[in-house]
């Protein structure tokens, strides 16, 4: 409650003194889709995920995903002209979900790279550390971009 407070406190100013909803808006967002706050809140009606599976990839990748549609549906007049091809205005919930079990998909074969393969040409990184979230970073920006390199040379 405290942290929903300070949140609401802080970006509340902001968009005071810019006179604009844009950044209260972007402070809900960020609150509410926190990981802890997910957590939290699944917790609270009896579902537990358990860490580091797929299935709490996927919730904390949907509820993201449902909060970007969410913001920029919100946002779209607003939004900045090169930006309005790009937003999934009134997006259909399956392609929400389809964003968010590719979100997950990315993220689960990240951790894996890291985890199993890079220990393979010998690097040894600390789970939860600085190093361990630089390689996992780059690590899913690399499959991320093979994924479009393959989708912009495929027929069609």
């Amino acid at each position: 409650m405290v942290s929903f407070i300070f949140h609401v406190l802080f970006f509340g100013l902001i968009a005071g003194v810019l006179r604009t909803r844009f950044p209260l808006d972007l402070g809900l967002f960020i609150f509410f889709t926190n990981d802890g706050m997910t957590e939290w809140a699944l917790r609270k009606i009896g579902i537990r995920l358990v860490p580091g599976s797929l299935g709490e990839t996927f919730v904390n990748a949907f509820v993201w995903g449902s909060g970007v549609s969410i913001l920029f549906t919100h946002w779209k007049d607003a939004a900045p002209k090169w930006l309005v091809p790009f937003v999934l205005v009134d997006a259909p919930w399956f392609a929400i979900v389809g964003m968010a079990v590719g979100c997950a998909l990315l993220k689960a074969i990240s951790t894996t790279v890291v985890r199993r393969v890079l220990p393979w040409f010998g690097i040894k990184i600390a789970p939860d550390s600085r190093a361990w979230t630089i390689a996992y970073g780059v690590v899913g920006f690399a499959i991320l971009g093979l994924v479009l390199l393959a989708l912009s040379y495929a027929p069609g």
